[in-house]
């Protein structure tokens, strides 16, 4: 009897084990590299109903090493507009978020101008652009940088996105699809993409045809997009508001 009560406790003892060791949750990667953050918050205003509010936190990684590594950073969209892309300057961090802050109310305030000189009555123009990036360990030694953004035209419309780049803090090479997965990666992720998007929507994994009935993929052929989180087991494609659907997608499935 005190045999088999042994047994039984045992194997109690092994299911909760097994049990707590499936319930924990994976630590996320630690990103060794130091980074630092630029924050610029501008509010300009000509009246009450005509203003721009600007916020921008961007981070960058910490050091003088990495001088050409942050030039790149600021080159790779992760701020919209994109006014760095095609500058033949070198860019640094505390400078272009300045730099990229004053272009954008210019542009506002100027638009704005005209919206009113071309409306006779007086509309509301009070923009809002909110940029918050972060960085984070990638698969291997890459790095993934995160871009969230917020943006009011001044419409009272708020439309938020998210911009992903992965690249090699050795170089700033940004990491593409084709060398994660290989040259002929397109078909077998797009068909790992329906399957994980039906599940989602609790279809078939091969009823592409609900997907669309379900607002997806209208009028487009379906593809992975270049927008991923790159992790050492998983992609995340990130699709944006319009994209595929009316609303952001997010779509995880394994390497």
């Amino acid at each position: 009897m005190v045999k088999k009560t042994l047994l039984t406790l045992v194997s109690l003892l092994s299911l909760l084990l097994i049990m707590s060791c499936e319930g924990k949750t994976k630590t996320p990667k630690v990103l060794h590299i130091p980074t630092a953050i630029v924050t610029v918050d501008t509010l300009a205003h000509l009246s009450d109903d005509m203003q721009c509010h600007v916020h921008v936190d961007f981070t960058y990684l910490k050091g003088k090493k990495y001088e050409v590594i942050n030039d790149s950073l600021l080159r790779m969209g992760l701020l919209q507009p994109d006014y760095f892309s095609i500058s033949h300057n070198r860019l640094k961090p505390q400078i272009a978020i300045s730099s990229f802050v004053r272009q954008y109310v210019k542009e506002y305030m100027a638009i704005a101008r005209l919206i009113r000189q071309k409306e006779k009555k007086r509309s509301q123009l009070i923009g809002e652009l909110t940029i918050k990036t972060e960085l984070k360990a990638a698969a291997d030694d890459y790095i993934t940088a995160i871009s969230h953004i917020a943006i009011n035209n001044g419409n009272g419309r708020l439309t938020q996105y998210t911009i992903i780049r992965n690249f090699n803090p050795k170089n700033g090479h940004l990491v593409n699809l084709g060398e994660v997965c290989g040259k002929e990666y397109k078909e077998e992720l797009t068909k790992k993409i329906i399957g994980q998007l039906a599940e989602q929507e609790g279809l078939d994994d091969d009823d592409f045809i609900g997907l669309q009935r379900k607002g997806y993929f209208i009028g487009i052929d379906p593809y992975p997009t270049e927008n991923f989180i790159l992790t050492d087991d998983s992609l995340v494609f990130i699709y944006t508001p319009g994209e595929i659907n009316q609303h952001e997608v997010r779509v995880s499935i394994e390497r």
